[in-house]
């Protein structure tokens, strides 16, 4: 019973959050914040297939010339039990179908930091990452972001 209520209360914080956008332009830029979910696999280390549920929030600045940057901060969750895996902060900067990312991370699994750089595209992301006891691995997931905003201002 107690899982049921735990699962109901995060399908509610997802549908919550993934309805959340924010815009804005002030003439030489457009500002994006977007919630948004997905699932990411991760490779390496004694690390299984199961893949974690991500929750996050991205802010994308878009520049006149169609230069974005910007910021990720990410939570995974297991799915099997629904609890907090990672929590990753990370910058962003590139074109909208190749951002480059990187950041620092905490993995609750591991009791350890990460450092981690990637490439964004829509709906997706791809990254490696090392842990503070230098155990690298890779990791891909799919997610409900798009690119950032690319018109013109």
């Amino acid at each position: 019973m107690k899982s049921s209520k735990a699962f109901t209360s995060i399908l509610l914080a997802v549908l919550l959050i993934t309805g959340y956008e924010a815009a804005r332009a002030d003439g030489l830029n457009h500002d994006e914040t977007r919630a948004y979910i997905g699932l990411r696999w991760m490779f390496g280390d004694a690390i299984g297939v199961m893949p974690s549920f991500m929750l996050g929030i991205r802010h994308t600045r878009t520049h006149t010339n169609n230069v974005v940057t910007g910021g990720d901060l990410a939570l995974a969750l297991r799915l099997e039990n629904f609890s907090p895996d990672e929590i990753r902060i990370s910058l962003l900067e590139g074109k909208c179908d190749f951002i480059g990312q990187y950041g620092v991370g905490y993995s609750l699994k591991k009791q350890s930091n990460l450092f981690f750089v990637g490439l964004v595209g829509p709906y997706s992301k791809a990254s490696v990452e090392i842990d503070s006891g230098k155990n690298p691995a890779a990791g891909f997931e799919l997610n409900t972001q798009d690119c950032a905003t690319t018109r013109r201002i």
